[in-house]
């Protein structure tokens, strides 16, 4: 099996034909399970399809995690029924018996336009194959390690998939069998932890540490170790380790308290503990931050590397299997993104046809990146006053004559590898050139909010272009340059472990100080503490900690982290309650353009906690299931 064809296998989010409420307990014929382990071929192809059940984390029109965080922002006009994150942002759409994301059930009520995902039923197979594989008379001792731990690196996965957007489930540790009693009540969040972290163990234990180029794209030791540092962060953290504020009353039918209401320190311990292993296991398997670049001066250095890890060094590159542990790769979604990612060129029609822009970063997004010193922007003292008084006009770096907001210079490399803003460069259509965005130039924004293929916040997403992106306004026709989107990349258990340290011991030394600066020092920033002696030394404290948390929020943008990573903080309503702050996209001058305002929304936003943290379980399943519990808020 080529590389091409194993990316399709495992970049395939549609469900197998299934019906299932809870469990697909009903077997597909015992035939056709006989006929699937005949074979190695036909096993392999069989451990190859678990992957089919994934939930589709990028394509933007399904995704809660891309748009939902609070670093992107998708439209003016575009409703719930093809963009999905807004059901738990815009007027409470998000119901028990109205879901735009089902995953608990695929044939309950969802609402028009709702995207599903046979969870389950991708548990079930990852059963049957586990319960199949020594049958198999042609297997090697290593093929049948290998789907092993493909089985439970796969039940790990979905589990851990239904833990982060409903909270506390069920636990499914075995097949299930026709005539089983299935209506099994919520597990509490730690016992779902525990269960869903031993199966990475077990998973670990089985996989290879690498693939032959033939079987890219599939998990590895180390994808294990990653994903179980990933869950362990989140156990720790403020939204689930003693959360009583919002959880003192969530329990089962018979009284069990499905969240710990007590804090644990030492659960930061555990997720320390789990981010090393991640660590040791990946650099022993050859992993490491991708840095191809050979540029000496460190900013253009730093620069290169960032967005060589997510596009390539060359327009050739597809698979960045140096970095990246876990990677989407469907082509149609990655590049319906693009489209929708990429500002407007060489022609005016607001329409569907050619680069849309309409998928870009937030105020928040733009603020968080650090100063070119590796410092937050409002502790460093050269770029204070840009975050006071980001309408100030100052002269476009490398553009003389052009103004731009002082929002704009002396900034970090992962800036400017990530976010298009006008006066700003930008590589498309085979060139770089400079964004011009205001009314009535090329990148423009019109100012009317009809013309729904258009920018509503003054900037443009520049992480996940290739220059050889092109658009030909003649023939219409697009060329894309391919690449795999990261689920996880090894950046993330280096930062895990210093989130970790810092919750547990209160300070940064040591392994905490190498690993953070592995990621700052890959991106062309200073080492952490070189950084901050500008300022007086190592923060202590609150501050502290949101040095860390800012170094993620930079480290990860746009990659559907920013979902998760201010949901565990408890603070993701401080943004998503609140309308997106926009340039005035109708001036034409700088003057004009340089004005803060809100960008223009057709619906209310209404983000509460606890209940938008969460999915709600399908009202159909609280009925035909006695034992289950809903979500607080619903």
């Amino acid at each position: 099996m080529n590389m091409k064809k194993i990316f399709i296998i495992l970049s395939c989010v549609l469900g197998m034909a299934t019906s299932c409420d809870f469990l697909d307990v009903i077997p597909s014929g015992k035939a056709t399970e006989d006929d699937l382990f005949k074979t190695h071929v036909q096993a392999d192809n069989f451990a190859a399809s678990l992957y089919y059940y994934m939930p589709n984390r990028w394509y933007f029109q399904s995704s809660l995690e891309m748009c939902g965080g609070g670093d992107m922002v998708s439209s003016f006009y575009g409703s719930v029924y093809y963009f999905k994150w807004k059901s738990l942002v815009f007027n409470n759409q998000e119901t028990p018996s109205n879901t735009y994301v089902a995953m608990w059930s695929t044939t309950c009520k969802k609402a028009s336009g709702a995207v599903s995902y046979n969870v389950w039923g991708g548990i079930r197979n990852a059963y049957l194959l586990l319960e199949n594989i020594d049958k198999v008379p042609d297997a090697s001792q290593e093929e049948r390690n290998r789907w092993r731990g493909e089985a439970y690196w796969n039940i790990a996965y979905m589990h851990q998939t239904l833990l982060e957007y409903y909270g506390p489930i069920v636990i499914v540790d075995h097949l299930i069998g026709l005539q089983e009693d299935i209506n099994y009540a919520r597990k509490p969040y730690l016992e779902c932890v525990k269960f869903i972290s031993d199966m990475y163990d077990k998973a670990a234990e089985y996989l290879p540490a690498s693939y032959s180029s033939n079987f890219l794209g599939r998990a590895t030791k180390t994808t294990a170790k990653a994903l179980k540092s990933r869950l362990w962060l989140q156990a720790a953290s403020p939204m689930v380790n003693g959360n009583a504020e919002w959880y003192s009353d969530f329990k089962n039918n018979d009284g069990t308290p499905l969240m710990p209401l007590e804090y644990d320190k030492e659960l930061w311990s555990k997720a320390m503990d789990a981010a090393r292993e991640a660590i040791q296991q990946g650099e022993a398997d050859g992993f490491r931050l991708y840095a191809p670049s050979k540029e000496t001066d460190t900013f253009e250095k730093g620069y290169e590397n960032y967005r060589a890890a997510f596009l390539g060094g060359d327009a050739n590159a597809f698979y960045n299997e140096y970095e990246h542990l876990f990677c989407y790769a469907a082509q149609g979604n990655i590049s319906y993104n693009i489209k929708n990612m990429a500002p407007r060129t060489g022609y005016t029609s607001y329409n569907r046809e050619g680069w849309r822009g309409y998928f870009v970063p937030t105020f928040e997004a733009v603020e968080c990146f650090l100063s070119k010193n590796g410092l937050p922007m409002d502790v460093d003292p050269e770029t204070k006053n840009a975050i006071q008084n980001p309408t100030q006009l100052v002269d476009a770096p490398g553009y003389p004559g052009e103004k731009t907001s002082i929002l704009h210079i002396n900034r970090e490399p992962r800036f400017y590898a990530s976010i298009g803003y006008d006066r700003g460069s930008y590589d498309l259509n085979g060139e770089t050139f400079m964004l011009k965005c205001r009314r009535g130039e090329e990148q423009q924004n019109d100012g009317n909010t009809g013309n729904e293929y258009q920018g509503c916040t003054g900037y443009y997403v520049k992480k996940w272009i290739h220059k050889s992106n092109n658009y030909d306004n003649t023939s219409k026709n697009f060329t894309y340059h391919k690449f795999a989107f990261p689920y996880i990349r090894f950046a993330e258990p280096y930062l895990d472990f210093v989130e970790a340290y810092v919750q547990y011991y209160g300070k940064i030394d040591g392994e905490a100080l190498t690993y953070i600066n592995k990621v700052r020092n890959r991106a062309g920033l200073p080492n952490f503490e070189d950084s901050w002696a500008l300022v007086g030394g190592l923060p202590t404290g609150k501050t502290l900690l949101d040095a860390v948390l800012r170094e993620r929020l930079s480290e990860f943008a746009f990659e559907g982290r920013w979902f998760y990573d201010l949901r565990r903080y408890k603070v993701v309503q401080n943004i998503l309650q609140n309308k997106p702050r926009s340039w005035n996209i109708a001036g034409k001058t700088a003057e004009d353009y340089y004005k803060i305002t809100e960008a223009y929304e057709t619906d209310s936003r209404t983000f509460t906690a606890p209940k938008n943290y969460w999915l709600a379980i399908p009202q159909e399943q609280l009925t035909i299931n006695g034992n289950l519990v809903q979500n607080p808020g619903y």
